[in-house]
């Protein structure tokens, strides 16, 4: 037996884990195991901060249940009543809020809801050439939500906050974007997927570190950025980016078109976990709505090297 199955006979084994997460028994059978965890970061009464690893979708979507943070912790945990109060990409990683009490739940979301929780994230792309270490910019786009290609769309306007006021579906995205500056990271998965998918190499303006061929190995130099979202609108972060004309690396759906296949929850298919995104939700702070307490979180995450995929072994 694989090891990827053995975690998975193991973890979907106990009964009492099943009706805490009130998951219909089918739905183990039917999906595919996605071979990441989530690390809790924070355990109170109230709530729980968990390092969500990529391609493990936060909650249920209709066509994944069991393989999402919220339900493995509603099992592995036993208490059917964790909820994540908001939300994170499924192929972004990092720290996810979840209330594990449905009599202050309330009190959590409103945090997200009234704009009363600062969120950090970081990314990175290729190297900008028109921004030195330690720029900071505000950005303010207007997103249309529900445009007819997968993702959003930034309309263009010279008054984002009038065409927003005209027309309700459209959304003002601000974000406080900084360059820290060049880091060396591991991004072979992302080269790897772009010449898999008929890119060559050299249209990929990345080099490694101390050479400028472009064709010396995955460890590159790429830039490094700390992004302030001050809204939460759906792709803001990703959108943002590629609007300034660097996409985050391993970027699906925007940028350049490197596609990544989304875990299926069909049986006898082959999700594959590469590219990874290269986008963190590194850091969490807020007041708690019920101590008053002061609470702050930062993300063990190293965005500078992939998540390790556990292999299955016969």
């Amino acid at each position: 037996m694989g090891r990827a199955a053995g975690n998975r006979d193991a973890w979907w084994g106990l009964e009492k884990n099943r009706q805490a997460a009130q998951v219909d028994a089918a739905a183990h059978e039917r999906e595919e195991y996605i071979p990441f965890e989530p690390a809790i970061v924070a355990d109170t009464d109230e709530f729980l901060v968990v390092d969500k690893p990529p391609f493990l979708p936060a909650t249920p979507n209709g066509r994944i249940v069991a393989n999402t943070v919220q339900e493995r912790l509603r099992r592995s945990l036993g208490e059917s009543e964790i909820v994540a109060v908001h939300r994170l990409d499924l192929l972004t990683s990092g720290l996810l809020l979840l209330s594990r009490n449905p009599a202050t739940r309330a009190r959590y979301q409103q945090l997200f809801q009234n704009q009363e929780i600062t969120k950090e994230y970081e990314c990175l792309t290729v190297m900008p050439d028109d921004w030195h270490a330690g720029e900071s910019r505000e950005v303010t786009l207007l997103l249309d939500p529900n445009p007819a290609e997968h993702g959003v769309k930034v309309v263009e306007t010279n008054d984002p906050a009038r065409a927003a006021a005209k027309n309700p579906k459209l959304k003002l995205a601000h974000t406080t974007v900084t360059f820290l500056g060049p880091v060396a990271a591991d991004i072979g998965d992302v080269l790897a997927s772009s010449r898999g998918g008929g890119a060559t190499s050299a249209s990929i303006p990345l080099h490694a570190v101390g050479c400028g061929c472009g064709h010396c190995g995955s460890r590159m130099q790429v830039g490094h950025w700390r992004l302030q979202p001050h809204t939460g609108r759906t792709h803001q972060l990703r959108a943002t980016m590629d609007w300034l004309g660097y996409p985050i690396l391993g970027e699906d759906t925007y940028g350049r078109e490197v596609r990544t296949q989304e875990p299926s929850a069909s049986a006898g298919s082959a999700p594959r976990y590469t590219p990874q995104l290269r986008l963190t939700a590194t850091a969490l702070a807020f007041i708690d709505p019920v101590t008053g307490e002061r609470c702050a979180y930062r993300s063990a995450r190293n965005i500078s090297a992939p998540a390790d995929v556990p292999t299955t072994v016969s």
